[in-house]
């Protein structure tokens, strides 16, 4: 087994803080940070030998611990929350060998906390070793993971989604009477959806979410890849180039240049701008759930996507697909970061607490810190293209649509116009009604979802001197495709005109599009380095007729 060592990070926080919260993404090591927090508490000295905190001064002085995770007492049924609450808190308790009560969650938890206090501190009496002391020396560690997960399961079912955030309000109001009998209390979660009622905890809950100090306290930092599985680079790398996934003349440092490509760039420091280039500044973290499976099966896939998306993520992207297009620069001040208000609309918060978009740049302002998000890594962009292709077009399978974007990419290449108007088509057929909003730019992101979903490296907005384009699409070997998207509403439920009609008024859009890829001068931006470029003009008249002309753009060569 491997462990990166987050002791020093543990040994810093428990003794500056005695309540805090940490929001991370899911499978990025938080439940794990509970296990080592709850093992040095519990006095296991020799599970951290050789780790940081084993030379410090720390004494490992054992402390009763409440561990609970709220995934597992997650439920819609009325009742069922608090019941599986009042389940967690006798069974800690009958391991201690300590009675608790059934009469409620909230009067459980307070006898737990007391009776475990009692006993410990009576245990030191009994071996003589409380020496006068004027406070027991075994206080009580409180760690509760994924605090929000009654919650935030439940977003596409307001009531029940509200029924258990008044449920944990309830819970965490009943700490502020134990403050004397508690040491530590440690909350982590994927969301700030309960965030308000962990201020019942008590007034002085500290967020280390964009603390800098905390920055690597969850994930695998460069230092971390490096001391861990730099003796696996050179194996993964034969294995790559044998099943043809890296060039035959690749060399390690290829290998792990392509490896932060994929999994890197996770930023939490709310105090140091992102630097590309260094190593340290900020601390950028490694999606450790990715890199143990990218060692274990030495292929590059999105793994943390494919392992499960957020089920509340995708109930909001299928409620309105087009706010979580990004079609401008995405900005947003800390106090917004740490807000969670679906209904808003407002997908920036949500998208960087849930680990789909991290921080790029820092400004810092008299009245609060703004930042600049993008999206971490080649990773994250497939897996979110693909929960937006989903929201717009329905599920599809990734094998499937990975073969649907090989015709498409052929097809291109090709000149073949009539299968990339039937492509087109067939995929705005799948569009309902309620989804069809008659706004060219509304179709720019629809058209860049149906592509990324299906493996296509889609950018759109790519400034250049002559301005933005709709979209660029880049294949590999330096073949570069530009498409400028042409749309007009389809007259109303009256008109006389046959679907031949509606499909050359598209394509009299096509030419109007590739006019403008002229005008704008668009094959100058990439002519230098572009083995091939491809120039599109796309029509879209109505809710589903595609007109595409296709030619080749100049190149330096």
């Amino acid at each position: 087994m491997l462990y990166a060592d987050k002791t020093e990070y543990i040994y810093n926080l428990i003794k500056k803080i005695k309540v805090c919260f940490l929001c991370r993404p899911r499978r990025f090591g938080k439940s794990l940070l509970l296990s080592a927090i709850e093992s040095l508490f519990s006095g296991d000295r020799d599970l951290f030998k050789g780790l940081w905190i084993d030379s410090s001064d720390y004494t490992f002085q054992k402390h009763p611990v409440i561990r609970l995770s709220m995934d597992y007492a997650k439920s819609a049924k009325p009742g069922m929350l608090e019941n599986k609450i009042l389940f967690s808190l006798q069974s800690i308790g009958e391991s201690e060998g300590l009675s608790i009560s059934d009469l409620s969650f909230d009067i459980a938890f307070s006898e737990l906390v007391k009776q475990l206090y009692d006993k410990y501190n009576n245990f030191q009496k009994a071996a003589g070793n409380d020496q006068d002391r004027q406070e027991p020396v075994r206080k009580v560690v409180i760690l509760i993971d994924e605090y929000d997960a009654p919650i935030i399961d439940y977003l596409n079912n307001s009531k029940v989604a509200v029924a258990n955030h008044e449920t944990l309000h309830d819970f965490y109001r009943g700490f502020k009477n134990l403050d004397n009998y508690i040491r530590f209390v440690f909350v982590t979660g994927i969301s700030q959806a309960g965030r308000a009622s962990l201020g019942q905890i008590t007034n002085n809950i500290v967020d280390i979410s964009l603390r800098s100090e905390y920055a690597g306290i969850c994930g695998f930092t460069l230092q971390d890849l490096d001391s861990l599985f730099a003796d696996r680079y050179e194996e993964t790398l034969n294995a790559l180039i044998a099943n043809k996934k890296m060039r035959p003349d690749a060399t390690v440092a290829d290998l792990r240049k392509k490896l932060l490509h994929w999994y890197d760039g996770y930023v939490s420091d709310g105090e140091t701008p992102f630097d590309e280039t260094a190593s340290d500044k900020p601390i950028r973290v490694l999606n450790p759930f990715s890199i143990v499976q990218f060692f274990e099966e030495k292929s590059f896939n999105d793994f943390w996507f494919q392992a499960g998306p957020a089920t509340f993520l995708a109930n909001l992207i299928a409620k309105d697909p087009d706010s979580f297009m990004f079609k401008k620069p995405l900005i947003a001040s800390q106090r917004s970061l740490k807000s969670f208000i679906p209904a808003s609309y407002s997908p920036i918060p949500i998208l960087f607490q849930t680990g789909y978009l991290t921080l790029k740049d820092v400004f810092l302002e008299a009245d609060d810190t703004t930042f600049s998000l993008k999206l971490p890594n080649m990773e994250v962009e497939r897996g979110y293209s693909w929960s937006l292709y989903q929201a717009c077009f329905g599920y599809e399978d990734v094998s499937v649509l990975f073969t649907i974007g090989k015709k498409f990419k052929t097809a291109i290449l090709n000149h073949d116009t009539a299968s990339v108007e039937k492509i087109l088509e067939t995929a705005l057929a799948k569009l309902s009604s309620e989804q069809h909003i008659p706004v060219e730019k509304y179709y720019h992101s629809l058209i860049k979802a149906f592509l990324g979903g299906m493996g296509v490296d889609a950018r759109s907005q790519v400034s250049s001197s002559m301005g933005e384009s709709d979209l660029d699409l880049v294949f590999s070997d330096n073949v570069y495709v530009f498409i400028e998207v042409k749309f007009e509403k389809e007259p109303d439920e009256s008109s006389t005109m046959t679907i031949e009609d509606k499909r050359g008024k598209a394509r009299v859009l096509a030419k109007k599009a590739i006019e403008q890829i002229t005008q704008k001068e668009r094959s100058n931006h990439y002519a230098s380095q572009a083995k091939k470029i491809v120039e599109v003009g796309l029509g879209i008249f109505g809710r589903s007729k595609v007109g595409v002309i296709l030619r080749d753009g100049a190149t330096a060569s």
